[in-house]
């Protein structure tokens, strides 16, 4: 869950709420509706591509001026990530981009370990409680509780989205291995005071997508927007679009995945989050993750 990681733009502004202490952020995340749980260390958290993709990087930090565009995305993915994770988020897909309701409201729980491993539960509504989709190192199995049974995701497969649930993040979306294992021939594209914009191609040649454009904050060194082309045409956009501190981390709250192709967006907004948990091995154990 790339993927995550995991979740802000050039034309969106990110918005940032720092705090000194972790008593009075967990107490500003729990008046805008997130509880958080915020234990030692500084880095930054970042609800991402969802889903599987969480996004971690130093609260507070100042990127060097002077860096080539695979440094920065070295850097990004170094930062990236507790131990473990957990998180409760909720998922709304909307029909059209600018509608104003919407239609389908899905809740969900997310483990993750690491930058490589990724489990997410689906709760609600009842048709899917129980569906799990699991992400080893991009290696992405879905249990599907109505037939009991696991089904491996590769090939053309990722580009779809999960059975059952709709939306427009894809398994590929929500998958990955990290950003220079899933991708290269990176490039800089432009560089402000604020941000770096990086070009990049996937690796996977069964990829949707036939580049993507990651636009990197300087402040916290987050993806705090991700461009997604198909044969030159963009097809999707994600933006963070709003980010707090929690603890010494900062923390995408709402994630968007705007869809161009679809006319469709889905929104993604995280109501709480702990890491450095304990977490069981069968969580991401691939004969034992559906248990």
């Amino acid at each position: 869950m790339n993927t995550m990681t995991t979740a802000s733009t050039a034309t969106t502004a990110t918005t940032a709420t720092t705090v000194t202490t972790a008593t009075t952020t967990t107490t500003a995340m729990k008046r805008d509706g997130v509880r958080a749980v915020p234990r030692t260390g500084r880095r930054t958290v970042v609800c991402a591509s969802l889903l599987a993709l969480l996004w971690f990087g130093p609260a507070g930090t100042v990127a060097a001026q002077n860096r080539s565009a695979e440094e920065v995305m070295r850097e990004v993915d170094d930062q990236r990530g507790p131990d473990t994770a957990r998180s409760r988020m909720t998922m709304r897909i909307y029909n059209s981009l600018d509608a104003g309701t919407h239609d389908r409201e899905i809740r969900l729980l997310s483990y993750s370990r690491g930058i490589t491993d990724s489990l997410i539960e689906f709760v609600s509504p009842r048709s899917i409680t129980g569906l799990r989709v699991l992400d080893l190192d991009g290696a992405i199995r879905v249990f599907f509780p109505s037939t009991g049974r696991v089904r491996n995701i590769g090939g053309a497969g990722r580009s779809g989205s999960v059975g059952g649930v709709g939306g427009d993040f894809s398994y590929e979306d929500m998958g990955g291995s990290g950003f220079m294992n899933d991708y290269e021939q990176f490039r800089m594209e432009e560089e402000s005071d604020t941000r770096w914009v990086i070009s990049a191609v996937p690796r996977d040649a069964d990829s949707q997508y036939s580049r993507l454009v990651f636009h990197v904050s300087r402040d916290t060194m987050v993806p705090v927007r991700i461009d997604y082309f198909e044969k030159g045409t963009q097809v999707k956009r994600l933006e963070a679009s709003r980010i707090q501190e929690i603890g010494g981390r900062n923390v995408a709250t709402h994630l968007v995945m705007h869809n161009m192709k679809d006319n469709s967006r889905t929104e993604i907004r995280m109501h709480e989050v702990e890491w450095d948990v304990p977490l069981s091995d069968d969580l991401f154990h691939p004969n034992r993750f559906h248990r």
